[in-house]
């Protein structure tokens, strides 16, 4: 390409032949912006260098102190670098399990909150009315135990209950029945009580004859009250009470015939029966093996007081039998002290502590007043409550109705109010027919 020869007049030609540039911009805003274009470039060159500056002096403040201290630090740095990583791994965990446990309580709030709702939405009507019930219930126990703290009284506990039948214990259309049954080995004969419906056209000896057959002996641990299945008949009119045997009646053992006599003289005692006729299979006579051939058997002498003891039939028996052992003893005092000793050969157990003591005072025919020393263990327990019984049945073998007891430091056992004289009971161990 040829060289142009580029001279002022040829230039200045050129230039006229450019196209004509109008600037619109006034002169004093070419001005402004001019001056803004100026102070970004002084920042920019002033931001620079003191960005650098403040990188350094960091950078002095983190290397100088680790310099001073390398030679102090440098044994420590291994064991220090543990303790960080094992310190910011205990974070980790712990934030991990904590948004964890946040993520389930989250859940769990969520889920009880839609269980909630779902149960509003389809709880039926006898539903609230069973909850509003139950709810009245609640503030009527709490409104009554409040009320014995209110008066310095424990809430009510479930009494202990006694063993013998009481006379608030008998309906008004009930009969009591006792039957002496004997134990297996044949040497206790136990008293058992048991309550029944009244019959308009029935004696009570025609009751007991009839409940013989519901009797559990086995389940009450003691031998059998009719062993040979003899009938009883009683003749209400002349008060005689016939036991025919049968056929195949073989009594051949001296506590066989005995046991027969004592349950049969029992039953005459409690009924007033006047005599009583033995019978084989419809004829006269019973053969009683040591006794031979007998008869009849009339009324004997009972007057004879007897002491109560505690009979278990086995090791594994908590509530005690209240058995009358059957021996002369003159007074209920002399009754009161034999209670303390048991009679180990008849499997009788003591029904008075030798950690209870007490003076017996006859303060009228029907009342003994007992005064326990001051060391005496009284207790509202079951144990305590067995002895007091024993006591109450005593004092009735002696014709005594009721009985005080002083100095007891408490004042209830059971059902027993002990700031009152207490009633003797109508009958010994109380058992339920079924």
């Amino acid at each position: 390409m040829k060289k142009q020869d580029w001279k002022d007049d040829h230039i200045e030609e050129l230039l006229k032949q450019l196209p004509k540039i109008t600037n619109h911009i006034s002169k004093q805003d070419m001005y402004q912006q001019m001056m803004i274009f100026k102070e970004q470039k002084k920042r920019k060159r002033w931001l620079t260098p003191s960005v650098a500056s403040a990188v350094a002096v960091l950078l002095l403040c983190i290397l100088v102190p680790t310099m001073i201290n390398f030679q102090d630090s440098a044994g420590s740095n291994i064991d220090d670098s543990e303790q960080e990583n094992q310190l910011a791994s205990n974070a980790t965990q712990q934030k991990e399990v904590n948004d964890e446990i946040t993520n389930d309580e989250s859940n769990h709030t969520q889920e009880n909150t839609e269980d909630i709702v779902k149960d509003e939405e389809v709880t039926p009507q006898e539903d609230i009315d069973q909850t509003d019930e139950i709810y009245a219930q609640n503030d009527q126990s709490e409104e009554a135990n409040a009320n014995a703290n209110d008066n310095n009284e424990q809430p009510v506990t479930q009494q202990i209950e006694p063993t013998a039948v009481y006379a608030e214990d008998i309906k008004d259309q009930e009969e009591v029945l006792t039957y002496s049954i004997p134990d297996h080995n044949v040497q206790n004969f136990i008293p058992i009580s048991v309550m029944v419906n009244k019959e308009a056209d029935l004696s009570k000896m025609e009751l007991f004859i009839n409940h013989m057959s519901d009797l559990k002996e086995a389940e009450w641990g003691l031998g059998e009250l009719n062993p040979f299945n003899a009938d009883f008949h009683y003749d209400t009119s002349n008060q005689v009470l016939a036991v025919d045997f049968p056929a195949a009646t073989n009594i051949s053992s001296s506590s066989q015939s005995e046991a027969i006599k004592e349950i049969l003289t029992d039953m005459m005692a409690d009924f007033n029966i006047e005599k009583i006729d033995l019978l084989t299979d419809g004829e006269q006579g019973l053969e009683m093996g040591n006794e031979g051939f007998t008869e009849e058997i009339d009324q004997v002498d009972t007057s004879n007081k007897s002491a109560y003891y505690f009979y278990y039939p086995n090791e594994e028996w908590t509530t005690p039998f209240l058995v009358p052992f059957r021996e002369k003893i003159n007074s209920v005092t002399d009754a009161f002290a034999a209670m303390k000793k048991g009679i180990e050969t008849y499997n009788l157990k003591a029904s008075i502590p030798n950690d209870i003591d007490f003076e017996t005072e006859v303060v009228s025919d029907e009342q003994l007043l007992i005064t326990f020393e001051d060391d005496a263990d009284i207790k509202n327990d079951e144990e305590t409550l067995y002895t007091i019984e024993a006591i109450l049945l005593t004092a009735k073998e002696f014709e005594y109705n009721e009985v005080k007891l002083e100095n007891t430091e408490i004042d209830q056992i059971g059902r027993f109010d002990l700031e009152k004289e207490i009633q003797v009971p109508v009958a010994p161990n109380k058992r339920d027919l079924p």
